[in-house]
């Protein structure tokens, strides 16, 4: 037996919602206490991608559900076009959960790209004379002038193995924002293409 477009529509209905919920909450209501807001961006930014992921898995275990049921071992058979439409749906997954992965990335080396750059900051105010100084001083050596020489070599060393790292994960993330942006507009590209044939099948029911 061969199953409609429509009715194929139909039941996909009931599981997208539920991504769409997850990602995208409704508003507050009266007597609904609102979510929690943190006053660190990035620790905001986590929260959602973690949001983002777990709808995403969601959505992909409802998926094999969904295939495991309507599946010609249980004697149905998809129509040519179900079955398009079935595996573009699959594909919009697919590439939802690679953006959430990117967003997770994108994260991660934003952190580690402030980590270094505290680093930084922090052994360049070492190298100022003064600071050196200090260093020296509270070593009470009665050799300062070779002391402040292996102090500045080893902080420059460090300096410059640092100015490595950050130049390395800012390239990183230069390519993963791009590939975030290049994602994205796949993303809205198909989501118009599938749902719009959603709603041309639904125009048939």
């Amino acid at each position: 037996m061969r199953i409609r477009v429509s009715m194929l529509i139909a039941v996909l209905l009931f599981m997208v919602p539920e991504l769409h919920s997850q990602v995208n909450p409704g508003p507050v209501m009266p007597n609904q206490a609102p979510a929690y807001r943190s006053g660190d961006p990035l620790e905001n930014m986590s929260t959602d991608i973690s949001r983002i992921t777990r709808a995403v898995e969601s959505l992909s275990r409802s998926w094999a559900e969904f295939t495991r049921t309507f599946s010609t071992n249980q004697g149905l058979q998809l129509s040519e076009r179900a079955q398009k439409l079935l595996l573009a749906l699959e594909v919009l997954n697919r590439i939802e959960v690679s953006l959430a992965n990117m967003q997770k990335l994108k994260l991660d080396l934003i952190e580690r790209q402030s980590k270094f750059r505290l680093q930084l900051a922090t052994v360049t105010d070492d190298l100022q004379p003064q600071s050196i100084d200090r260093f020296v001083a509270l070593r009470g050596t009665t050799d300062a002038e070779a002391l402040r020489d292996i102090r500045r070599t080893a902080l420059e060393k460090e300096r410059r193995e640092l100015m490595t790292v950050l130049s390395q994960i800012e390239r990183e993330l230069t390519a993963t924002e791009m590939d975030i942006r290049r994602t994205e507009a796949q993303i809205r590209a198909l989501r118009t293409q599938v749902f719009g044939e959603i709603e041309r099948q639904l125009a048939d029911i």
